[in-house]
């Protein structure tokens, strides 16, 4: 990989850090999502509501679909034809988006309401599998390394937010440690599921179809986290 190719993250990501995170800047959704420390849900009271199993649900769907794809990223391209050294480029846009979209989902999840954030960075994978699906072509595998990179660098921050959010910081530790466990699981489980969908299959366009049914299905559920929860509901 050529020098530039290196930099290439840092002149994205370093203007994006200059003029959009500023110290001492203060917003509406900071006194709206994070009150005082004293407050929050125990693991117990998480898991008999709704919410800690939507938010589970939704994750689950995303890392499935996330571990499964890109690492066959690369195989589907160049059993097509395309050279190792474009899919490798490939995959390098993926790895700039992650940074672009880490610092810009942050942006908005300080000023807009969290699970609306998130369903607009989950949808954004949901277009580049289905490019994928239709026509797996060099263009269309770019596009979709972008789009998935984008989600990929807001989600694992999304869930951490929405955690804290929903639950409170109490007992965060424990409630996000159940849901990183999800997360772990499903990063384990795709990999080998999208490449068994291969072998039986014969084709990478299953598991292309796959990963927009369970980007989809994500963010309905995370839509369904509802409003952000006041301090005297979540002692309830």
């Amino acid at each position: 990989m050529c020098s530039s190719d290196l930099l290439l993250p840092l002149v994205v990501a370093w203007p994006l850090v200059f003029f959009y995170f500023k110290p001492g800047q203060t917003t509406q959704a900071d006194d709206v999502a994070a009150p005082k420390e004293d407050w929050g849900l125990t693991l117990t009271e998480a898991v008999s509501g709704y919410r800690f199993w939507v938010l589970l649900a939704s994750i689950f769907l995303v890392y499935i679909a996330q571990s499964g794809l890109v690492p066959n990223m690369i195989p589907a391209l160049t059993d097509t034809g395309i050279s190792s050294v474009d899919a490798a480029q490939t995959i390098s846009l993926f790895g700039t988006a992650v940074i672009v979209g880490r610092l810009v989902i942050g942006f908005c999840v300080d000023r807009f309401w969290a699970p609306g954030v998130a369903a607009i960075a989950i949808s954004m994978p949901i277009v580049g599998c289905l490019l994928l699906w239709s026509d797996l072509n060099l263009v269309n595998a770019q596009i979709a390394a972008i789009l998935l990179g984008f989600a990929a660098g807001a989600e694992l921050d999304l869930m951490a937010f929405l955690a804290a959010t929903y639950f409170g910081p109490r007992h965060y530790a424990k409630i996000y440690g159940f849901l990183y466990a999800g997360l772990a699981s499903a990063s384990g489980i795709a990999p080998a599921l999208f490449a068994e969908l291969y072998e039986i299959t014969q084709s990478y366009r299953t598991g292309f179809a796959l990963g927009a049914v369970a980007f989809t299905g994500s963010v309905i559920l995370v839509l369904l986290l509802g409003r952000y929860p006041s301090i005297d509901q979540s002692k309830r």
